[in-house]
């Protein structure tokens, strides 16, 4: 899931400050295990210079920047409301900014070099050998409208195979763009290419599709933006749809192939199978963890979390301002950092109030289509998943795919001695191999996508 760090929150306001900083500057900020790619990007207007922040892992892009006060070759940069600090020098050449920045009392170097765009040669490049179609459809229960790309193969039928492609957390456009990666666009493009068709549409507020219902959305109601595709294609007169979800998207395939009777396949990417507030909770464990942050310290603010989650989950009425005094009271051994977030952990917030309540699990037991589910090797939140033993999923070995099994309860799930094909390292395809293959091979790959029950 994509849930930001407070390094993000900021204000643009413009300062007196020196040409040679105009440009993009790009650094990488370890703390611990974590790596965090950060990009200024100043811009210089008169005698006033500009800033925002991008912070590509975080889908974040063009923040803008608190404070930016320049001397000679110096420059700092603060962000007051979160405590961020930023001081670097610029070296004689123009070509290096020595520095360092500091949050919640720990500080770690940060140097920042011009940054170069990076090419991107996977997206893909006309002419295609398959046809693209402009649609829009309504979701029935908010009457939202949603703009997307139908992508068709050249022999398309109504038993072809079609996915509906649905994005992770945050507004995102079609193609899931990310810093100029469009991951979705670059599936849809192989999938077409091997007769696949599908269906990727911009989520509410972007693109083509309207704002309606966006202030208050939930997870829910972009599962319901995911079965107006559905139903889109359906009224299409296609048969062979399935949903390949990212993310929040894998969390929406799963309620799909719970609740929608005829749903051919699901994908899940990066999916979660456990509550949402446990997601929230590791996440944030393991974040600080990494960032060096004491396990007293930790644990407190895991159990703050958990207290504050609670009490939302239990929908009993609160006074707001007297809870904030009483966790103010009982974590006082918190950061003022820490404990600042409090009172907007108490507010009312649809989007986090619905996913820190709801749990898959329920919804896992009832799926009787195909299921693959992928999650990255390098994925910490993957692997503490893995390792609390998730009653959904097991562990893939993708290089020894014949001889291994996944450790999943078979009591739970009856077929599931069939979530691996009998052939070797199928994972690791090449898109060139599958190209290779005859028509027949093709059809028989969509096999791949196995039962779990």
């Amino acid at each position: 899931m994509k849930h930001l760090t407070p390094i993000l929150l900021a204000l643009l306001i413009p300062i007196i400050s020196y040409a040679q900083f105009a440009g993009e500057w790009k650094g990488k900020l370890v703390m611990g295990q974590t790596e965090l790619a950060l990009v200024f990007k100043f811009a210089q207007h008169d005698s006033v210079v500009t800033g925002t922040l991008d912070v590509p892992q975080q889908g974040a892009k063009d923040l803008p920047i608190d404070k930016i006060y320049v001397s000679d070759n110096n420059i700092s940069l603060s962000i007051s409301a979160i405590g961020f600090n930023y001081d670097g020098k610029l070296d004689e050449s123009n070509s290096t900014i020595e520095g360092s920045m500091s949050q919640n009392g720990y500080s770690f170097p940060l140097v920042l070099k011009p940054n170069i765009k990076v090419n991107r040669p996977q997206t893909p490049k006309s002419p295609f050998p398959y046809l693209q179609e402009e649609v829009v459809f309504y979701n029935s229960t908010d009457g939202n409208k949603l703009a997307g790309t139908l992508v068709k193969p050249l022999m398309m039928n109504a038993n072809t195979p079609v996915a509906v492609l649905v994005s992770g957390s945050g507004q995102q456009n079609r193609d899931e763009e990310l810093m100029e990666h469009k991951p979705f666009w670059i599936i849809a493009d192989l999938l077409a290419r091997n007769g696949i068709a599908t269906l990727r549409y911009d989520d509410r507020g972007v693109g083509g599709s309207d704002t309606t219902g966006l202030a208050t959305a939930t997870t829910a109601s972009f599962k319901d933006d995911a079965l107006a595709a559905v139903d889109f294609l359906k009224n299409r007169g296609l048969k062979n749809i399935g949903v390949i979800g990212h993310s929040e998207g894998g969390l929406i395939a799963f309620m799909l192939g719970a609740d929608v009777e005829g749903l051919n396949f699901v994908i899940s990417l990066a999916g979660t199978a456990v509550s949402g507030d446990q997601i929230l909770i590791e996440q944030n464990r393991l974040l600080l963890e990494k960032s060096g942050v004491s396990a007293d310290i930790v644990n407190s603010y895991c159990t703050l979390l958990n207290d504050i989650y609670s009490l939302k989950r239990s929908g009993a009425q609160f006074d707001r301002e007297s809870k904030i005094t009483e966790f103010k009271a009982k974590y006082a051994n918190l950061p003022l950092q820490m404990t600042g977030n409090i009172a907007a952990l108490l507010q009312p917030q649809p989007w986090i109030d619905f996913f820190i309540s709801y749990n898959p699990t329920e919804a896992l037991k009832k799926i009787a289509c195909r299921v693959l589910a992928l999650n990255g090797s390098n994925d910490c939140f993957a692997k503490h998943q893995c390792t609390a033993k998730t009653r959904c999923f097991g562990t893939i070995d993708h290089k020894n795919l014949p001889r291994t099994e996944p450790p999943i309860p078979t009591q739970h799930h009856r077929n599931a001695q069939r979530i691996l094909p009998n052939r070797r390292n199928y994972l690791s395809r090449s898109a060139k191999k599958y190209s290779r293959l005859d028509k027949n091979k093709i059809k028989r790959s969509a096999n791949y996508i196995s039962v779990i029950r």
